[in-house]
């Protein structure tokens, strides 16, 4: 079936492909992949785009959309999935559908012959879809993780809430994260997933404000700033005290992560290995935020990937066919001035492989992709050759580590 998908898409065609020359870690795994779409309520959560009344925002069941590509068995006539995506939003007036043909199997049968899988979940930014990072998803799955993806209620392109979406964004990132984490001793007690997974093993993916809910999710805290700037949801954003992480999440990866309403001083929580990424012309996270952040994080194990002088869309799949010839203010979701997104992805791919192999997996030789610039580099030199890349195939790319 592999050999048959392959044949009617050959690789380097679809999202997330590796291309020639595409660092070594980029390419797919030996897993089949199946994918399925579930839903997940989570009950009695505040609807902050409400009014306000007396007694607090009205509570609601939050229903959320997930993407999961797990190990599947290669069945005679399972069909690849084909993702639909928008272009637009619906509070714009302008949600336009698009396919997006995968690798994946659409509902194959899951195959449990290797036992429970490590379980990563992705966050999108904002507003977003489960499917912005799909070639990311597709390329961890088929190195035998199960792959979840978020869409965040009223913060995706097809309900994103005609006001206040910022505020759900604040306040219900990161609990849906903790919420769909939580729920994965029942899905692997029971349906589809049963027995596939290692809930207690799990790797976060958070872009842009998916990173912001990513960062809380282990460990960081609001400052005092952003409590006071969103008055009107503190006490749906106040923390417990005596939350410190959730310690289901063994390593986290934070492309573009929004930092501003974070404060840098209190991250002692934050104690599990990281891996970061930004552009440094990134002008919507801005890039010094985001690595003073990254040295901030002392307690843990962290690494600084840098890719000069690209924006903030570092980890989006590749522009559709249909976006280029619609407006710049919709294909720039998809599109870096100076960057090709195809070779961001192919490098996001490998190093996130190797990132997560090491840290989920307990490979530590996996390390030697993950080795910073050489003693006598210069500090602003992004021209090395890094491992696992051909020769000057990592022009642009920097790695720190802490």
């Amino acid at each position: 079936m592999r050999e048959a998908g392959h044949w009617e898409h050959p690789m380097g065609t679809l999202f997330g492909d590796p291309l020639p020359g595409a660092p070594e870690m980029a390419h797919r795994g030996d897993t089949v992949t199946g994918v399925r779409t579930i839903c997940l309520t989570n009950p009695d959560q505040p609807d902050v785009t409400r009014d306000k009344a007396e007694g607090g925002y009205p509570l609601c069941s939050r229903e959320l959309t997930v993407e999961v590509w797990y190990p599947a068995c290669p069945e005679e006539g399972a069909v690849p999935a084909v993702y639909t995506d928008h272009m637009g939003r619906t509070d714009t007036g302008n949600l336009v559908p698009f396919s997006m043909p995968g690798r994946a199997l659409r509902d194959a049968a899951p195959d449990s012959s290797a036992g429970p899988r490590p379980v990563i979940v992705i966050s999108h930014g904002y507003p977003g879809s489960r499917f912005l990072l799909s070639n990311l998803a597709e390329s961890l799955s088929s190195r035998g993780y199960v792959v979840l993806s978020v869409g965040h209620k009223e913060n995706t392109y097809e309900d994103f809430a005609p006001q206040r979406s910022l505020e759900s964004a604040v306040v219900h990132r990161s609990l849906d994260q903790r919420f769909v984490i939580s729920e994965l001793p029942l899905l692997n007690r029971e349906g589809f997933l049963k027995g596939l997974l290692q809930p207690e093993n799990v790797g976060l993916v958070g872009f842009s404000m998916g990173g912001y809910g990513a960062l809380r999710t282990v460990g960081a805290r609001l400052s005092r700033e952003a409590l006071d700037q969103f008055e009107s949801i503190r006490d749906e954003l106040a923390e417990a005290p005596s939350f410190h992480g959730l310690k289901a999440v063994r390593a986290a990866a934070f492309f573009a992560p929004a930092t501003f309403w974070l404060d840098e001083t209190r991250l002692q929580d934050l104690d599990i290995p990281t891996i970061w990424f930004c552009g440094t012309a990134d002008n919507t996270v801005h890039y010094q935020a985001v690595r003073r952040f990254w040295q901030h994080a002392e307690q843990s194990d962290r690494i600084l990937i840098s890719y000069a002088n690209c924006g903030h869309n570092v980890a989006n799949n590749p522009a559709p066919p249909e976006a280029q010839s619609a407006s710049w203010e919709i294909y720039k979701r998809w599109s870096d001035p100076v960057w090709d997104t195809w070779r961001l992805n192919n490098s996001n791919a490998h190093f996130l492989a190797a990132f997560f192999a090491k840290n989920l997996l307990g490979q530590p030789e996996m390390d030697l992709y993950l080795s910073g610039t050489p003693e006598n580099g210069q500090p602003g030199d992004m021209l090395q050759d890094l491992a696992g890349f051909v020769p000057g195939g990592s022009a642009g790319i920097k790695i720190e580590r802490l």
